[in-house]
């Protein structure tokens, strides 16, 4: 897979069809069967497995990017570390570790401050089609002639993407600390074997990143 810096012409370009959706989410009460359960139950459940936030697939570090209100040093590394598909979504999962030793060791930076916008976007270049993550508010492109409207609907989208972290002032990414991200989008058509990813907008584009599919398999 080959880096490539500038990420412009993928958010820009006319001849891609952007793909999102909108959906509401839900919530449901665990634990209450394992407790009606007892001890014996407890003792022969499959305990299940975790896997390390340790996988790299690639690696890109660039100088901190920031906006007019802030000039931070040092650099960040962006670590792509999986692009899963299954049940009709595909989660994007990355790290982004902010260094800079000039700054004090318990320093942060927003995504506001390194002036970047958390929207993942997946580009299937063979299928012309990029998708970016659900919202459960708004909509990427309103079904409507009203370029306000649309704009409204975008804005909306933007502030409840299923991105995490999402909170663009807020939550600080620390100095000399990596933080995970996970981004959830509609599952590409045609089951691409490879995909071009976009971690955040004002981030580098990572090209042919390898797609797994729900039975572990890459296409």
């Amino acid at each position: 897979m080959s880096p490539r810096a500038r990420t412009s012409a993928l958010l820009l370009a006319g001849t891609l069809l952007v793909a999102s959706g909108c959906t509401g989410g839900g919530t449901e009460e665990a634990g209450g069967a394992a407790a009606a359960a007892g001890p014996e139950a407890e003792a022969a459940a499959d305990p299940g497995t975790a896997s390390v936030a340790d996988q790299v697939m690639a690696e890109q570090s660039i100088a901190t990017p920031h906006g007019s209100d802030a000039a931070l040093g040092g650099e960040v590394t962006v670590s792509l570390r999986a692009v899963e598909v299954a049940d009709g979504t595909t989660t994007v999962r990355w790290a982004l570790r902010w260094d800079d030793d000039a700054s004090p060791a318990d320093a942060g930076a927003s995504w506001y401050d390194m002036s970047l916008e958390p929207v993942t976007t997946v580009t299937d270049r063979a299928g012309l089609k990029a998708y970016r993550p659900f919202c459960t508010e708004g909509a990427w492109q309103e079904d409507t002639d009203d370029s306000t409207k649309a704009a409204v609907a975008q804005m909306k989208c933007r502030d409840s993407m299923l991105v995490s972290p999402l909170e663009k002032h807020a939550f600080k990414f620390p100095n000399h600390g990596t933080i995970e991200v996970s981004a959830v989008l509609p599952a590409p058509e045609g089951e691409p074997a490879t995909v071009d990813v976009l971690p955040a907008e004002g981030l580098p584009l990572f090209t042919d990143a390898t797609v797994t599919y729900a039975d572990g398999a890459a296409k």
